[in-house]
C-alpha cells in the first residue's frame, strides 16, 4: 500500500513537472516580432456623394509594432503606385474626403492597435465609377535611408 501511494505521488510530482506555461499574445507567434497591419483590402460598394464609408470596428485599421521599442507611426492617403485592374486612380480631392481617427499613433513595444479610417464623399462631389488609393502605414523610428510603408487598398465602386 505505502508503494501504492508513493507512486501515485511521484507520478503526480513528474506530471506536475511536465506543465508548460502558457504565453497570450494578440498576434500569432509567427508575427509577434513583425510590425504589420491588417485589413490588406477595403472594398467600398455603392458609394455616392454625401455618403460615408466606415468599415464595423472589428474591420478597422490594425497595426501591430513587432519591435522590441516604442515606435511612432504614421498613418496617410496616398495615390497607389499600381492600379488594380478595372479601377483609376482616386480623384485628386479624395485625399480630403479620407478620415484617419489617430494619424500619429505612438504604440509601446509588441503592441497591437486599431485605428478608424472612413471616406466621407461632400454632396455634390464627382468621382470615377471604379476608383482606387492606398492608407500607407509608416514606422517612423525606422532607421537607414531606405524605409518600408505597409499599405491596405480601398476600392471603390461608385453606386449606379
Amino acid at each position: 500500500m505505502k508503494r501504492l501511494i508513493g507512486l501515485i505521488v511521484v507520478g503526480g510530482l513528474l506530471l506536475a513537472g511536465c506543465a508548460q506555461p502558457s504565453v497570450t499574445t494578440s498576434s500569432p507567434p509567427e508575427l509577434y516580432d513583425k510590425v504589420w497591419i491588417s485589413p490588406g483590402e477595403v472594398d467600398v460598394g455603392n458609394f455616392f456623394p454625401g455618403a460615408r464609408a466606415e468599415p464595423d470596428p472589428q474591420d478597422w485599421l490594425t497595426i501591430h509594432n513587432g519591435n522590441d521599442y516604442q515606435a511612432k507611426f504614421s498613418i496617410t492617403y496616398r495615390q497607389p503606385d499600381k492600379i488594380t485592374e478595372g479601377y483609376v486612380r482616386a480623384p485628386d480631392e479624395a485625399k480630403n474626403w479620407v478620415i484617419i481617427d489617430d494619424p500619429a499613433p505612438v504604440l509601446k513595444a509588441k503592441e497591437t492597435r486599431q485605428v478608424l479610417v472612413a471616406v466621407e464623399m461632400p454632396q455634390g462631389a464627382n468621382a470615377p465609377p471604379k476608383w482606387e488609393f492606398w492608407i500607407v502605414v509608416k514606422d517612423e523610428t525606422q532607421p537607414g535611408m531606405v524605409q518600408t510603408e505597409l499599405a491596405c487598398k480601398w476600392l471603390v465602386t461608385m453606386k449606379q
